[in-house]
């Protein structure tokens, strides 16, 4: 009986990992609303899980007569009592939208179907208003203002969620006229608090699993040689400090005229406003340089020497090719074979743009996806420059009115009461800055230099950027440089590991000194990338974990930290730390050649969302180290030689990775729940975050899946299983899409 229960369990476990991965690439191809009405909102899709739930609790109760332990048993109750929840939610529960107009009373809700929904009170608009970053246009928060008939009053905005009567109000959307807003309403009695009862249960459980006496993980962990070592390993938390740095070899070739160094560095120290944000001139530079080299500087010269080259010397830099073109059909639309153009590349003779017949092709729908990404890409290049020689690219001239300040650029329509002298000094500050430039007045360029930053201030005043944040911007963009550092990471890693397991083939440990070489980089890497991500976040003004290129800074980071002290226990853990990290930082350099940093969008001003990252990326970590271990284990195995300590370090950071990555998952429903309106979407990352989990908790189960008993089998089933977490952190974005696609 038991093994036919066993089977029936995980067939249907196994089942269900299957339809949820069909499930994601059909939302790919027909559509969410398809996916969402003929599988995940299906009969069949709610019975498969009510079939998983009471054959897995039929199960647990077979196991528990013959001495499951106390935590694996509520941590299986846990999970029941998060789907009779979500269960709850499916049944009973109601969404929609709701649009207010200010002084008109609404009593009803449209559903997803398109029904209306009659309120048990009646609802006012009193107000909405748009709260900005200090000195920007870029929006902090929305809030509706709410009044009910019935007594009462909400403030809906942002990660901040309207109560009435068991009905809540999540801010969604507004008019341009800020005079109507549209907000979701969600009204679920009962599913929610059995949910998030079953976090509380699930989170009680997995601290239970952990220091059960008995349990299978802190056996493991005596088995392990030195096992004292390795529990602080497991719980460190994150430290904080140094310095690398990278230059450009400088060429001989002659180059078309700039700012020296020193005015330039100067230049670079002026405020302007670019993504949203007022920032250094020297961010802008490295921007503007970046996106269309590639590279912040061009050679040997700096990000702010060559955007006053463009500044200054225009006619000059049109004809450097200094424009990085991908793809060979839109070198072929230039008429170039080489990855770099000019800006008079973009022209024919006749002075026609070249690229006019392709984006006619693009916005009729008629040109291949592949091409029209590289397409768009190229004319974005093309804009930055046409709006740098236009004289409206950089808007570096803070100027009052209406109340607020408007940052605009020397083309730009000044106000018309804008006093004679200070419309001379804007009109005419490139021209003055170009004089002085040319006929070698550096002197008075400075003076010049100074005279502008002097208006800044005193134009914008409190609503700059505090001093600190702004030199920690400036110092920041001087440090950071992630490729050097990926490829020196990957290269030692690479070192570190054909050096380790071949002292593990003839079963001797890595000399001393080469360990303590190997750890005293890693740490330096580790100062580096926590010095960085600092600055970053000191910068931004919020933790540098909004956006892929951070995520994956982090994640570097993460992995450097956690291989630095499990190398204490395995010389393993540094060449696995080492690469691990170095692949991590040159995903985040293709995935991002040029990180900006922006202000934050209104519903990722959460801390859930930090907590949420932060725990996903220690999850991700210990998946790497298992992934990599178990490659090891393969190899030594085919060798013949012992793998038992390989196997029992899998077995014991299977449990944290798990946990962490289960209690990853269940902050980021909470989070989803106060931002959105709900706790779980069927979202493409959702689910794959879900099979992930569900795939990396089949291991567990040793005492009723014997295959995971056998090495070999735990090793290869692990490296496989990482293919999952690819799918979930890459795949997803590159591939599915959805929503977090940002992520």
């Amino acid at each position: 009986m038991k093994r036919r229960l066993t089977i029936i369990s995980f067939g249907l476990l196994i089942l269900t990992i299957m339809v949820l991965i069909i499930a994601t690439f059909i939302e790919k191809v027909e559509g969410a609303a398809f996916a969402h009405q003929y599988i995940y909102g299906s009969w069949y899709f709610v019975g498969l899980w009510l079939l998983l739930a009471i054959s897995a609790l039929a199960l647990l109760l077979r196991y528990h007569r013959k001495g499951c332990h106390m935590g694996a048993l509520l941590l299986h109750i846990a999970f029941g009592v998060i789907l009779l929840g979500s269960g709850l939610t499916y049944f009973f529960s109601q969404r929609g939208d709701l649009y207010l107009y200010k002084g008109e009373a609404t009593n009803s809700f449209t559903t997803k179907e398109g029904k209306s929904v009659e309120l048990p009170f009646t609802v006012n608009l009193e107000s909405f208003e748009i709260l900005y970053y200090a000195g920007t246009q870029s929006p902090m928060d929305f809030v509706s203002s709410l009044r009910f008939d019935d007594g009462g009053a909400e403030r809906v905005s942002m990660n901040h969620i309207g109560h009435h009567r068991q009905y809540r109000f999540y801010q969604s959307g507004y008019d341009d006229d800020q005079k109507g807003v549209r907000l979701s309403v969600a009204y679920d009695p009962w599913g929610i608090a059995f949910t998030y009862c079953g976090y509380g249960l699930l989170l009680v459980a997995m601290i239970l699993v952990l220091v059960d006496p008995k349990g299978e993980f802190r056996r493991t962990l005596r088995q392990l040689s030195q096992a004292r070592k390795v529990v602080p390993m497991l719980l460190l938390p994150l430290l904080l400090l140094c310095t690398s740095q990278s230059a450009y070899a400088s060429s001989g070739r002659a180059l078309p005229g700039v700012m020296p160094p020193t005015q330039a560095e100067q230049f670079g120290q002026l405020y302007v406003y670019h993504n949203g944000r007022i920032c250094p001139m020297q961010s802008f530079a490295r921007d503007f340089v970046t996106k269309l080299y590639g590279k912040p500087s061009y050679k040997g010269l700096t990000a702010e020497q060559v955007l006053t080259g463009w500044l200054l010397y225009p006619s000059d830099w049109i004809e450097v090719p200094m424009i990085r073109v991908k793809g060979a059909p839109m070198r072929s639309l230039l008429g170039i074979e080489k990855r770099y153009v000019s800006w008079q590349d973009f022209f024919d003779e006749a002075g026609e743009m070249k690229l006019s017949g392709a984006l006619q092709a693009l916005n009729t729908g008629h040109l291949p996806e592949g091409e029209a990404r590289d397409l768009l890409a190229l004319y974005e290049k093309y804009n930055i420059v046409g709006s740098l020689l236009s004289g409206q690219g950089i808007k570096m001239f803070p100027i009052p009115e209406g109340g607020s300040i408007q940052w605009m650029a020397q083309a730009d329509r000044l106000p018309t009461d804008l006093p004679e002298d200070e419309w001379l000094f804007i009109r005419r500050s490139t021209d003055y800055l170009t004089e002085l430039t040319r006929t070698h007045h550096y002197d008075e360029l400075s003076v010049t230099l100074e005279k502008i930053r002097r208006y800044q201030q005193k134009k914008a005043g409190e609503l700059l950027p505090p001093e600190g944040r702004f030199q920690s911007e400036r110092l920041y963009n001087q440090l950071s440089h992630t490729l050097p550092l990926a490829i020196t990471l990957i290269l030692l890693g690479v070192f570190y590991y054909i050096l380790i397991l071949s002292n593990r083939l003839r079963e001797q440990n890595a000399p001393k000194l080469i360990k303590r070489i190997g750890l005293g980089l890693m740490g330096i890497a580790a100062l580096y990338l926590i010095t960085c991500s600092t600055l970053r976040g000191v910068s931004a003004g919020h933790i540098p974990l909004s956006n892929g290129f951070e995520t994956m800074q982090f994640l570097a980071l993460t992995i450097l930290l956690i291989a630095f002290f499990l190398s204490w226990h395995s010389d393993l853990f540094l060449s696995f730390g080492m690469l691990s990290s170095g692949l991590a930082l040159m995903v985040s350099v293709m995935g991002e050649s040029n990180p900006q940093m922006t202000p934050l969008m209104p519903v990722l001003s959460s801390p859930l969302l930090s907590i949420h990252v932060i725990v996903m990326m220690l999850s991700y970590t210990l998946f790497c180290f298992l992934f990599f271990n178990g490659i090891t284990g393969l190899v030594l195995l085919r060798k013949g030689k012992p793998t038992e300590q390989l196997t029992q370090i899998s077995r014991l950071l299977l449990y944290p990775a798990l946990f962490l990555l289960t209690a990853g998952i269940f902050i980021g429903a909470v989070w989803a729940n106060i931002s959105w309106g709900r706790y779980w979407g069927w979202d493409p990352k959702e689910t794959w975050a879900l099979i992930t989990m569900l795939v990396y908790a089949l291991p567990l189960h040793q005492g009723a899946l014997k295959a995971f008993r056998k090495e070999k089998f735990l090793h290869t089933y692990l490296i496989a299983a990482f293919m999952t977490i690819l799918m979930t952190y890459f795949g997803v974005n590159f591939i599915l899409g959805g929503l977090h696609g940002y992520a």
